[in-house]
């Protein structure tokens, strides 16, 4: 991003600002330290001063950041009304003010952050655990670990979402309404260590004799896909169930979805209590939730 760009959005940002017809008479807080420099322009057009330390202030301060991911960051001032100049849809906490609102994930770099790339940021890790990035074995492993975290991360690309493919029932002249049931492995890593985890899945649906039914290679397409983001064992049950329930359509939904996952966290196993870090997470609709003789079927068969 030039300068220009990122002016361009402080200038969007001082607009919807004044158009509010509010006043900071504060002054404008810059969360350090991506916060600074909008902060001083933003300061400078509505003449108020700029706070430089953080301590207690009231309403009249506004906060200001360069980017709002999660909201996580701005969350702490929420006494406050806050602006960024960047700021993601998807944020569950949201700024009162956003220059620039973007509904895709991006990668931005900002422009007091020079030329770094991803491999920069990578050789900075490796010297942080006290590695000499510059030895023969770890020559072009920055450019290796991005390349795998665009292969095992492309969950968070929909234009690598799987097409699920759905039939109609009966289409062939059999109307199947019993159990369908497809097992194999998956592979994910875990949101609060960036550790592996991975094991089985069983997943089964009973097809509504009106509805759709799925084409057996996509439940597993569909699981690696859900599994290749940062996850929680418990979120991923429920995000493949729901992408495939989604598929079947809600005219004519499934008699009932069941999902039972088994896996081993290494976050467990290999940090922290350092014991086996086995984990078993479900998640059951309609009928398999319902009718105790469904559910027992279902679960003699993933204990066989």
């Amino acid at each position: 991003m030039t300068y220009e760009e990122y002016n361009a959005a402080i200038d969007e940002l001082i607009e919807q600002i004044k158009s509010s017809g509010k006043t900071y008479n504060g002054g404008v807080y810059g969360i350090p330290r991506g916060g600074y420099y909008p902060a001083i322009r933003i300061a400078k057009a509505l003449g108020v001063p700029v706070i430089a330390h953080y301590g207690y202030f009231d309403k009249s301060v506004l906060v200001v950041d360069d980017i709002v991911e999660t909201g996580s960051t701005i969350f702490k001032y929420g006494d406050n009304d806050t602006a960024a100049v960047f700021a993601y849809d998807s944020s569950p906490i949201k700024p009162t003010y956003a220059g620039v609102m973007m509904y895709e994930k991006k990668w931005l770099t900002f422009p007091d952050e020079g030329s770094a790339t991803i491999e920069d940021n990578i050789v900075r890790i490796l010297e942080y655990i006290g590695e000499n990035p510059k030895r023969e074995g770890l020559a072009g492993t920055p450019d290796r670990i991005k390349r795998m975290f665009n292969e095992i991360y492309r969950g968070y690309d929909p234009k690598r979402k799987p097409k699920i493919t759905t039939f109609q029932n009966g289409k062939d002249g059999i109307v199947y309404d019993n159990m369908v049931i497809d097992e194999g492995d998956f592979y994910s890593c875990c949101e609060h260590h960036m550790m592996p985890f991975f094991g089985h899945y069983w997943f089964a649906y009973i097809p509504n004799p009106h509805g759709k039914i799925l084409g057996i290679s996509k439940i597993g397409r569909v699981v690696d896909y859900c599994a290749a983001r940062l996850q929680i064992q418990e979120r991923l049950v429920h995000d493949i169930v729901d992408m495939l329930a989604d598929a079947l359509g809600t005219q004519y939904p499934p008699l009932g979805i069941a999902l039972l996952m088994k896996g081993e966290h290494l976050c467990k196993t290999m940090r922290g209590a350092k014991k086996k870090g086995l984990m078993t997470s479900s998640y059951l609709t309609g009928i398999f939730k319902t009718e105790a003789a469904v559910r027992a079927e279902f679960m003699q068969i993933v204990n066989k």
